[in-house]
């Protein structure tokens, strides 16, 4: 038994398609196939059911993945280690940002990264809270960028910037924009992102009152440009918005804003790649929105 087959039926396990598992781990189909061909003649029990499509694993092969897993991570802890006595951080890092956070931050911070980290192989996908926090879970990710709290024992929390929540008005509209109260804007429709974004929990707490609009959208940029075609308002994160160019208002005092956070799971051991991340972000973020103000922090849930 090696390292190798366990990475690889992990592997399996997880596309349930052999030529799928293959190509997660740079190698050809028949190499991954004959090495857990190996493995179970070497076990004396299959650990998959080939006969089905897609592939299933049988229930000793669960049995054998979970321990396999468990294995993986604490081989992947001793490289880390190995590779954190080097002066310049290395290794992998994967990273799930939800999509009203990643849409401005993301092209801030990915190229910087790289080239401030080269050694750093950072991967990257857009995915919404549930998602990433599933993913984390099962030790598919390594971190989550994300709005916080997320009310979750499992998981660690490092905030890193507090993001007032500013309305979103038609380019036509001409009433008042500072210092706004909810009844300012309660007799506009109001236009939510569809209920997988956590930012729609958010918008409902702080419109309480609203009149929500018949339609629901799936980006930010989708929201702002049904709102600038219609009479209907918005709410979005302060970094979305252009001040030269959009149409906004600010909340009187305390301001609802989000708290943004990078989260990771209970025995999460990158540290020096995390700090690595967290430096980036910080480096791109506005200065006034780093420190936690007198505000109305609005939770996701």
């Amino acid at each position: 038994m090696t390292i190798t087959q366990l990475r690889y039926i992990v592997a399996l396990d997880k596309f349930k398609n052999f030529a799928r598992a293959a190509d997660s781990c740079l190698v050809a189909q028949p190499t991954l196939s004959l090495q857990i061909q190996k493995l179970e003649h070497e076990i004396g029990v299959e650990l998959f059911d080939r006969h089905k499509n897609p592939v299933i694993t049988t229930s000793y092969g669960q049995t054998v993945i979970t321990q396999a897993k468990t294995i993986l991570k604490e081989v992947e802890k001793i490289e880390t280690l190995i590779r954190q006595k080097e002066e310049e951080p290395s290794g992998p890092l994967s990273l799930a940002i939800i999509p009203t956070i990643s849409g401005y931050l993301l092209p801030k911070i990915f190229h910087k990264f790289r080239e401030s980290y080269p050694k750093i192989d950072l991967r990257i996908s857009e995915l919404p809270t549930p998602q990433i926090i599933s993913k984390l879970e099962a030790d598919e990710l390594d971190l989550g960028l994300m709005a916080t709290p997320i009310q979750n024992r499992n998981m660690i929390e490092l905030p890193l910037y507090y993001e007032p929540f500013v309305v979103f008005f038609p380019k036509d509209y001409n009433g008042k924009t500072k210092q706004l109260s909810w009844e300012d804007i309660e007799s506009k429709e109001l236009v939510l992102l569809g209920e997988d974004h956590c930012m729609r929990n958010q918008t409902l707490k702080i419109c309480s009152k609203a009149t929500l609009g018949k339609l629901e959208c799936s980006s930010l940029d989708t929201l702002k440009k049904i709102v600038e075609l219609s009479h209907a308002v918005t709410l979005l994160p302060e970094l979305a918005v252009d001040p030269n160019a959009d149409k906004t208002g600010r909340f009187k005092a305390p301001e609802p804003v989000r708290e943004v956070s990078l989260v990771y799971k209970n025995g999460f051991f990158k540290q020096n790649l995390l700090q690595a991340l967290r430096k980036t972000i910080l480096e791109v973020t506005p200065k006034h929105l780093l420190e936690k103000k007198e505000n109305r922090l609005i939770g996701v849930s």
